[in-house]
């Protein structure tokens, strides 16, 4: 009896442990795929709009802002079980946080017509989305590491067009 408690009371291979604890996280993953893809798809929609028309990147980020601030929630909220793991989604954690810190700038930025700023935090955006691929490629470097492969089929949404809003003056605004 005593020797069953000692092996349970035993920690798992930590192999076994970061495998299960990757597996649990990517379907965890497939779950937030959706609103990273409606947070990706507002953002493509106002690149290709090139910030000229303020009425459709207020109309298209505002909702997006709330979306991506419980988002960051949500994130928040999964605590993976292993260190190496636990690293990464806090790195994808400060990716999306940023995310949501640079499109409530967009918006701020637009309705006090400072196109400066909103130039900035498109560059913001552009930072934190190269933070979310850097994460992602820590991600399937981990899941390499365990013996799984990384879905080629792309779970997660890639990251939207990324032209430069124009400079102050070069075009119309709206």
């Amino acid at each position: 009896f005593f020797f069953l408690l000692l092996f349970s009371a035993c920690p798992r291979p930590e192999g076994s442990s970061a495998k299960e604890d990757l597996t649990q996280y990517m379907d965890t993953a497939r779950l937030w795929a959706a609103t990273e893809l409606r947070i990706n798809a507002a953002i493509a929609t106002v690149r290709e709009d090139q910030f000229v028309h303020d009425d459709v990147v207020i109309a298209t980020l505002r909702p997006i802002v709330g979306v991506s601030q419980e988002y960051v929630r949500q994130l928040e909220n999964h605590h993976p079980r292993t260190p190496p793991l636990r690293n990464v989604h806090l790195e994808y954690i400060e990716a999306w946080r940023a995310h949501y810190l640079a499109l409530a700038t967009m918006i701020a930025s637009v309705e006090k017509k400072d196109y400066l700023q909103l130039a900035k935090a498109n560059d913001d955006l552009l930072e934190a989305q190269r933070s979310v691929a850097d994460a992602l490629a820590d991600l399937a470097r981990l899941m390499r590491e365990a013996g799984l492969q990384p879905n080629a089929s792309g779970d997660q949404p890639s990251t939207p067009p990324a032209p430069k809003p124009p400079s102050p003056g070069s075009e119309a605004r709206g």
